[in-house]
């Protein structure tokens, strides 16, 4: 298991859409032992979920803090894990249906004595994106490549955003309903949310993000860093798109580094 850092990305990384997708929904049953038996939080973070390392992803600690739930995005297996994320059993995902990925977690965690009253998967809002895999479908096999691609985009921006924003701000959190890894902070007296996002839609590519609460006046915004523009449909904020990277691990960071700043600096002004 390897540390969080940031690694280089390919900018014009093709077959990421059909693999966030099935990311995205295999992180439900991850998400499902959080909602169920953790604390109810006023935000529902106790459905997210942490990057702890490269290939490990975990949710809330449940059990008097001893279990969590987590899976390994690369080798695409979910896992019921010790307190500090350290995996005890796991799942390969191939081959098998999201409803017996459930009933795996349900397994183990009545065999650690912790009966999980009615686990099921979370209930999303319309937007949630629909997949064949929520239909009983069977997970695929393959793609490791892409989703080690994925697994890196979410390393990479934890690491920075732990520099950006600060062990003091909010946590970093991967939600299960959009699928984004964010952090927020204050700014005088807006709320900033600096994050990621792998994609949206059926062709979406991943793309940086900040959003502004309350949202900064359209009329005379100022420019980004980093080859970020300001997104002015559907959603107000700042994004900037993985296709506009230049290359090398060092080049990127610091132009991603310099995306995050700008928006915080706007938020000042």
């Amino acid at each position: 298991m390897r540390t969080l850092d940031w690694e280089e990305l390919d900018p014009s990384a093709d077959g990421l859409a059909e693999t966030r997708l099935v990311l995205h929904h295999a992180i439900q049953p991850v998400a499902a032992v959080g909602e169920t038996l953790a604390p109810k939080a006023p935000d529902d973070s106790q459905q997210s979920l942490s990057v702890r390392a490269r290939r490990s992803w975990v949710g809330a600690a449940v059990g008097s803090g001893n279990l969590r739930s987590g899976i390994d995005p690369v080798a695409l297996e979910v896992q019921l894990c010790d307190g500090g994320g350290a995996p005890l059993v796991s799942l390969p995902l191939a081959g098998r249906t999201l409803g017996e990925a459930l009933a795996f977690m349900r397994a183990e965690l009545e065999r650690r004595g912790q009966p999980p009253r009615g686990l099921a998967l979370p209930t999303h809002p319309p937007d949630f994106p629909h997949h064949p895999l929520a239909d009983g479908a069977r997970f695929p096999g393959g793609g490791e490549g892409t989703r080690e691609e994925l697994d890196r985009l979410f390393a990479g921006t934890h690491a920075l955003l732990r520099e950006v924003l600060g062990e003091q701000n909010a946590p970093l959190r991967l939600w299960p309903h959009h699928f984004d890894l964010a952090g927020t902070t204050e700014v005088g007296a807006a709320s900033v949310g600096l994050g990621v996002s792998p994609g949206d839609g059926a062709a979406g590519r991943p793309y940086w993000y900040a959003t502004l609460s309350p949202p900064l006046p359209r009329d005379g915004l100022p420019p980004l860093a980093g080859g970020g523009s300001w997104h002015l449909e559907g959603w107000t904020g700042a994004e900037l798109p993985l296709a506009r990277l230049s290359r090398g691990a060092a080049s990127q960071r610091e132009q991603v580094r310099a995306f995050f700043l700008s928006a915080l600096s706007a938020a000042r002004r």
